[in-house]
């Protein structure tokens, strides 16, 4: 926890050598035929969604998003998720806004055609303000048309798909004009940088920007990197803004050299992907195909838009374990149909697959709790020679074949998994809003009625007591003290979590107390010897 409060505060997420650090006005471009910085359309003026203006906006609905498009630059202003609740312990909310033109919480998706004037915006023309993707249709089509200063026939089109948080974004460039044009296409993210609330223990999923290149297939941009300007020319990847459970990111074509760049203005950040070069003389036509994925962290469903792109499910430095674990509890889940069962399942497998170990540890547990008696009466008897005392307490060690180290060793070879489980839990977005039992109705919140944690709280006091007590007594105070600790702790974790820690200290203790019941069996038997 110390670390982590320590890295977010003094420490920004590192970025590869191959990015250059540049300020905000002179983001670099590659290609050294176009220098110029591309403008960023909607910084210094935030688009507005204005029910004045409502012609100004194409509603396109499908069975999971509710889109707004403007068609002043033919960004997307809005989106709503409609299989996610915005608040999901309200009753009667709204489904969920990812992508919104509120001053409040601005972020908005843009793509569009650049030239050396830098005047991006377009305003195009549709046949239809409003569009449904109706049971049964393969996919819905959304066709806008301009023209740019330069007589550059602009088609854009979306496509949208059911059950698909995938947008292609098709544009065909056709040069009606008299002389030879040159220009780009870019597609980026602007958002304002949202507030973070931080907790007692600074435990939060990332929240920012992120990219994909040949030489490294995942790095997070935070907004302190976005601010400074960034500029990176390469191959294939992707570019995203990410937050808890859910990211948006644009996908450009494969098999050509695109530049990221990044900038702030007015407390809005820009991260974004510009293509190359386009010559076109007259009557020659340009066609290319961008993605944009705006939806819930699902890793099969990124996985499909993008390689590498399931990498933005952040599972930390122990990621590949926390993939198997979310594996398997993703195949238990198809089973038994309960998401809170899934992980009670889970956690007993997890058990049972330390068992061995764990019975080591609570063996060498049951042993230590054994000679406490004849380890005070050493204290007690050369209390005065701390020398003759621990070489007496050592010796004792080694008659009775004890391990003081024993109880710990086989924990520590368990904590890279239990790591890994935390963070599987904390990021799988397939927790939020699914119900367990009676009165937990989302495994991703804080159980509201706080019985959860309180029986975690009552297990890990149960664990002490089947412990041997610290020989100093002020360190025992401490130990007394820490299940209300924990408990208090757990208070704000998401009910998934403790769930977790509540069924695995139940196990423990069941499985504690066999070892050490089958331990005093064992010694009362050679003492009837």
């Amino acid at each position: 926890m110390l670390w982590n409060a320590w890295q977010n505060e003094h420490v920004a997420p590192a970025v590869t050598g191959a990015v250059v650090s540049t300020t905000a006005k002179n983001v670099g471009i590659a290609d050294k035929s176009w220098v110029k910085t591309p403008p960023l359309p909607g910084v210094a003026q935030q688009i507005v969604v204005d029910n004045n203006e409502k012609s100004r906006f194409i509603e396109v609905k499908t069975d999971v998003l509710d889109v707004l498009i403007d068609k002043q630059g033919g960004s997307i202003v809005q989106a709503k998720l409609l299989k996610y609740d915005q608040n999901p312990r309200e009753k009667n909310t709204q489904p969920f806004k990812l992508l919104s033109s509120d001053a409040a919480d601005y972020y908005v998706a843009q793509s569009g055609v650049m030239d050396q004037t830098n005047k991006p915006t377009i305003h195009y023309q549709t046949s239809q303000n409003s569009y449904v993707l109706t049971p049964g249709q393969k996919e819905l089509v959304v066709k806008l048309v301009g023209h740019n200063p330069q007589s550059i026939l602009v088609d854009k089109q979306f496509v949208f798909k059911p059950d698909d948080y995938q947008i292609l974004v098709n544009y065909k460039l056709l040069n009606q004009g008299r002389s030879p044009w040159q220009g780009r296409i870019f597609s980026q993210l602007q958002q304002k940088k949202p507030e973070v609330t931080h907790s007692l223990f600074n435990i939060s999923a990332y929240t920012g920007g992120a990219i994909s290149t040949q030489e490294k297939p995942y790095q997070k941009i935070s907004f302190e990197k976005m601010g400074e300007g960034l500029s990176l020319a390469t191959q294939n990847g992707w570019a995203a803004m990410l937050q808890h459970y859910f990211l948006s990111a644009w996908v450009p074509p494969t098999g050509q050299t695109h530049q990221f760049y990044s900038a702030a203005q007015n407390g809005i950040y820009t991260l974004g992907i510009l293509g190359p070069s386009i010559q076109l003389t007259p009557g020659q036509s340009y066609s290319q195909q961008l993605k944009l994925y705006t939806g819930p962290d699902v890793l099969d469903r990124l996985k499909a838009v993008a390689p590498h792109l399931d990498l933005t499910v952040d599972y930390g430095i122990l990621w590949f374990i926390s993939m198997a674990l979310f594996w398997l509890l993703k195949q238990i889940y198809q089973i038994v149909g309960n998401w809170g069962w899934a992980i009670v399942i889970l956690t007993v497998l997890i058990k049972l697959a330390f068992y061995h170990l764990s019975a080591k540890s609570y063996r060498s547990m049951a042993a230590m709790r054994n000679l406490q008696p004849r380890l005070a009466a050493l204290k007690a008897r050369y209390g005065d020679d701390r020398q003759k005392l621990t070489q007496e307490t050592m010796a004792l060690y080694k008659a009775e074949k004890v391990n003081p180290l024993g109880g710990c060793l086989p924990i520590l070879v368990q904590i890279p998994v239990f790591i890994a489980l935390y963070w599987m839990i904390l990021e799988s977005v397939e927790l939020r809003q699914a119900p367990f039992i009676l009165w937990i109705r989302d495994l991703s919140v804080k159980d509201s009625y706080y019985i959860l944690p309180i029986l975690m709280g009552v297990t890990m006091f149960i664990q002490q007591k089947l412990n041997p007590p610290p020989a100093d007594p002020t360190q025992a105070k401490v130990m007394q003290f820490l299940p209300i600790f924990f408990t208090a702790l757990f208070l704000n974790f998401p009910a998934g979590l403790v769930l977790y820690w509540v069924v695995n200290n139940t196990l423990s203790i069941l499985q504690q107390w066999f070892i050490t019941y089958r331990y005093e069996m064992e010694i009362s038997r050679k003492k009837k010897r």
